[in-house]
């Protein structure tokens, strides 16, 4: 039998790889204490799990794949050698404990040994002279690109809370970074069609525009809404029975929310039942009548507490 390596995917995991211990130390700037809980390495893409008690602002998302691009653009170069567990130990190699080692480990180092002229007016520039030398140093088997331009470019696609203490971020690298970007140029050009702007620089004032028209005729809405429940509290037909001081059929498409906060204060002091001939319903009562005692008293599915109990069953037909 003949095992063969297909020399693209091999490539684009590799790139995947190195960008995740770029990744790994370059969180380290925002969390000193994480770690990797879990990590997936695939073409061009990559997950990492880390322990954080928050998730990064868009603002620190930013500033995490300007540095990585960065590091890729300058040329990095991505040295592998294997040596004694103390001597990685004097590196301050990244370790993961519940892991075991022998006495020679295989370590992975992303350095550069002087900041590049173009970096000199960087805002980085700081960052990059305090530990350029030592970009990234982890222990690790897998298989990584020999410098930091093959890479090709990093993006951050998503972050996630996966569990208690653990955030995910989700990165392409090389071809999928185009991808990226070749979807969200065509989906701007779908966008500058749809609102009729001349060019994508014109979207965010177009979009601005219909924000504020949006919200304003959501006012007009929700005040015309308002009056015309208001008119139907006041004037719609009411029945009565020794359980309620007011049963009233509501149409099935009023908003039950708005209903309640404007009934709540109009029939204070009374025993309310508000449902439609779909079956929803609301229940409010006196202060001193326990609303879910009543609707248990009905045998009627309920919801609530003692001042108040909706839900949706058909026996509520029956009181109406």
């Amino acid at each position: 039998m003949k095992l063969s390596v297909n020399p693209a995917q091999r490539y684009a995991k590799m790139r995947a790889h190195t960008a995740t211990h770029l990744l790994h130390a370059e969180l380290a700037q925002f969390f000193p204490d994480t770690k990797q809980a879990w990590s997936l390495v695939d073409s061009d893409l990559l997950r990492f799990d880390f322990y954080a008690d928050r998730l990064l602002t868009q603002q620190e998302i930013a500033v995490i794949e300007k540095r990585i691009n960065q590091i890729i653009y300058l040329s990095c170069e991505v040295k592998i050698e294997e040596m004694k567990i103390e001597d990685a130990w004097k590196l301050w190699a990244k370790m993961f404990f519940e892991e075991k080692y022998g006495d020679v480990v295989r370590v992975v180092q992303v350095y550069n040994t002087s900041l590049p002229e173009e970096m000199k007016n960087d805002d980085n520039e700081e960052y990059f002279s305090s530990r350029w030398e030592k970009l990234s140093i982890e222990l690790c088997g897998w298989t990584h690109v020999s410098n930091t331009k093959d890479i090709g470019a990093f993006t951050i696609i998503s972050q996630e809370a996966v569990a208690s203490g653990i955030k995910r971020i989700t990165a392409y690298t090389g071809s999928r970074v185009i991808e990226k970007i070749e979807n969200q140029n065509s989906l701007l050009s779908q966008l500058t069609i749809a609102l009729d702007v001349k060019s994508n620089a014109q979207l965010p004032e177009k979009v601005q525009k219909l924000l504020k028209d949006y919200w304003e005729l959501k006012s007009q809405v929700e005040s015309y809404e308002a009056k015309i429940i208001h008119d139907f509290l006041v004037n719609w037909q009411k029945k009565s029975n020794n359980n309620f001081d007011v049963i009233m059929t509501v149409p099935w498409d009023m908003n039950f929310k708005a209903l309640w906060s404007q009934a709540k204060p109009l029939f204070e002091w009374k025993n309310v039942l508000l449902a439609t001939t779909t079956w929803n319903f609301i229940i409010f009562t006196k202060s001193w009548t326990s609303a879910k005692s009543l609707a248990q008293e009905l045998w009627i599915r309920w919801g609530g507490n003692d001042n108040q109990v909706q839900w949706r069953d058909e026996k509520i037909t029956t009181l109406l």
